[in-house]
């Protein structure tokens, strides 16, 4: 079963998103904050990451994907950020991935629709929709 860990400091947004993906067959592990975060790839070896941009310093989830990169070396760890930051802040300009900057694989504004998330994560780990368990009703 492909392990999931997502890294956001809202409560709810984990409990809302481990419950998505746990009821599409994935694992699932949580961090808080970006070194909470950083820990859990190393010890959990996720096969992919959400990761939040605005944690406790606003903008810690880009030092989040650029560590994994560079630090830890991972450069195939797919990663998918999430923010609110276009709503919160209201950001002028649209981010996007690129290899420097924004070294993450897709980028999504919240909320992104459960279908949208979980339809991408099978696609980067390669897994069709008949392959994960379904939730059982």
């Amino acid at each position: 079963m492909p392990k999931i860990l997502v890294i956001d400091d809202d409560k709810d947004f984990q409990d809302s998103i481990k419950l998505i993906l746990e009821q599409n067959g994935f694992d699932t592990a949580a961090a808080y904050d970006p070194e909470e975060g950083i820990s859990e790839i190393k010890s959990q070896k996720p096969d992919l990451v959400v990761l939040d941009v605005m944690m406790p310093s606003n903008f810690e989830g880009f030092d989040v994907a650029r560590a994994v990169r560079e630090e830890l070396k991972l450069r195939d760890l797919p990663i998918i950020m999430l923010t609110a930051v276009h709503d919160v802040k209201k950001v002028p300009y649209r981010f996007a991935p690129d290899e420097e900057y924004l070294p993450v694989d897709y980028f999504y504004d919240k909320p992104v629709a459960p279908d949208v998330l979980v339809g991408k994560i099978r696609e980067i780990l390669n897994i069709a929709d008949s392959s994960v368990d379904r939730p059982q009703y």
